[in-house]
């Protein structure tokens, strides 16, 4: 039997979306603080994944899209502890406590992720954010230090806090689990109460330890917004360039995938992405050396004309990522549903070719995309949120579909250890972490083996 938390603890904690929203609308609301806090070692509509670089510990963003609490979460998992029990699971079916065979498959194993299981959740590790966070994305401060920034759509903020190695940072110092402090949230440009607030719905996020910046995309608005994030100092909203991109037929304009070509080189290029237009916009960072802040200095486009049956009908890029050395760089576009891959290289005048080299089709309403190298080439992983899915792509020469696995309802971020060999999902829609063997060598590969945190119904 499932031992702690299982469905009838779900219910029970039903009620307090009840609370939270009393507490909305009622100044003398009875029940505590700690009474509508998330549960520390549980996580609640997981959106964003983030990793270490040295791949031991797992990050994960909770958006409490069903406002059950009072804010989302920041979490820290033992990447460690997961191999422990999957290793034991695929030679021997070794099922510890707190975990159980899944109901649609018995070659999967479902585990509590908090303390009622193996304990893969760090429980005074996290942090609490605001709600509706949807990615985070790490800065290497060195001697085993992170920065942590995420896009908060709910406050609207660019939130971030500071991994010690050990723990989550972000108000002071304070223990116990505590919600980012104001100083950790950057709602306007450059502190100023003068200056704009930043813009609604920030998105997407990518940084660049080398370079000491983070980029924000909007999704509404077709915003990108710069975070100068040094080293020695603290993260500050410093530019936004609005009116990328044009509307669509229906919708706003939207700005939402990000991609640096060449991360840490000095002018790396960035390359922006939107949901309404068939267009990548190309920016630079511009970091004066007067100390005056760093701004965001706009390039050249390209148009993304190499799939499709007529100019202008491929859009939606919903996510991107270069191959290692800027040379190639992955695409993937909801209209028409596909992965595309641009030679990226510099011609003779310095500047990137961007010239489309390949496609295959991909599921409808992909969300994002991870390239990985687990010893036998790279190949491209894409979310299918509708689906349920993950397609694995290779995609050297003609680009194939080599498998489609299927991991959960709503499969959002994408993760890949490639020292374990192993890639992480997470599943907005039902609560959990999968995770799917990569070994080249396992005849696993391409399935799901774990499921960490009992799937909602």
């Amino acid at each position: 039997m499932w031992p702690a938390r299982s469905l009838s603890n779900r219910a029970a904690l039903a009620p307090w979306g009840a609370v939270v929203g009393a507490c909305l609308l009622a100044v003398a609301c009875t029940a505590s603080s700690e009474e509508v806090q998330p549960e520390r070692d549980q996580i609640y509509f997981p959106t964003g994944l983030a990793m270490t670089p040295t791949e031991d510990r797992l990050f994960v963003l909770s958006a409490n899209s069903e406002l059950r609490f009072d804010s989302g979460s920041l979490t820290a998992w033992d990447l460690a502890k997961v191999d422990e029990i999957a290793a034991g699971w695929l030679a021997n079916r070794t099922q510890p406590g707190g975990c159980r065979i899944d109901d649609t498959s018995r070659d999967i194993l479902v585990c509590d992720e908090g303390q009622a299981g193996p304990g893969f959740i760090l429980p005074d590790a996290g942090v609490r954010v605001g709600n509706f966070g949807t990615a985070v994305a790490t800065q290497d401060l060195g001697d085993g230090r992170l920065r942590l920034i995420s896009a908060v759509r709910g406050d609207p903020s660019v939130t971030w806090a500071e991994w010690d190695g050990t723990r989550i940072r972000c108000d002071g110092g304070a223990e116990g689990y505590p919600l980012c402090d104001d100083e950790h949230r950057l709602t306007r440009l450059r502190g100023d109460a003068d200056l704009p607030a930043l813009a609604e719905e920030p998105f997407a996020v990518a940084t660049d330890a080398g370079s000491e910046v983070a980029l924000v995309s909007h999704f509404t608005s077709g915003r990108v917004t710069l975070v100068d994030s040094r080293r020695a100092g603290t993260p500050i909203l410093t530019d936004t360039i609005n009116g990328l991109f044009e509307a669509g037929t229906s919708s706003q304009p939207g700005a939402l995938a990000l991609a640096a070509r060449n991360p840490g080189q000095p002018d790396t290029l960035w390359y922006v992405g939107s949901r309404t237009e068939d267009r990548i916009q190309l920016m630079t960072v511009d970091r004066p050396s007067d100390g005056r802040p760093a701004s965001l200095v706009l390039g050249p486009f390209f148009f993304l004309d190499s799939v499709g049956s007529s100019n202008g009908s491929s859009a939606d890029t919903r996510a991107m990522q270069f191959g290692s050395g800027g040379d190639r760089l992955y695409l993937v576009n909801r209209q028409p549903p596909s992965l595309q891959v641009f030679d990226t290289s510099l011609a003779a005048t310095g500047v990137p070719r961007n010239v489309g080299l390949t496609s295959t089709d991909l599921c409808r309403e992909a969300s994002s995309l991870v390239v990985a190298d687990v010893g036998d080439g790279d190949r491209a992983f894409v979310s299918c949120f509708r689906d349920g899915e993950v397609y694995v792509i290779d995609p050297r020469g003609r680009a194939s579909v080599e498998a489609i696995a299927t991991v959960g309802r709503g499969p959002f971020a994408l993760v890949v250890s490639t020292t374990r060999r192993k890639l992480y999902v997470s599943n907005f829609l039902e609560d959990s972490i999968a995770v799917v063997e990569l070994s080249p060598d396992s005849p696993r590969r391409y399935q799901v083996i774990l499921r960490l945190g009992e799937p909602r119904l």
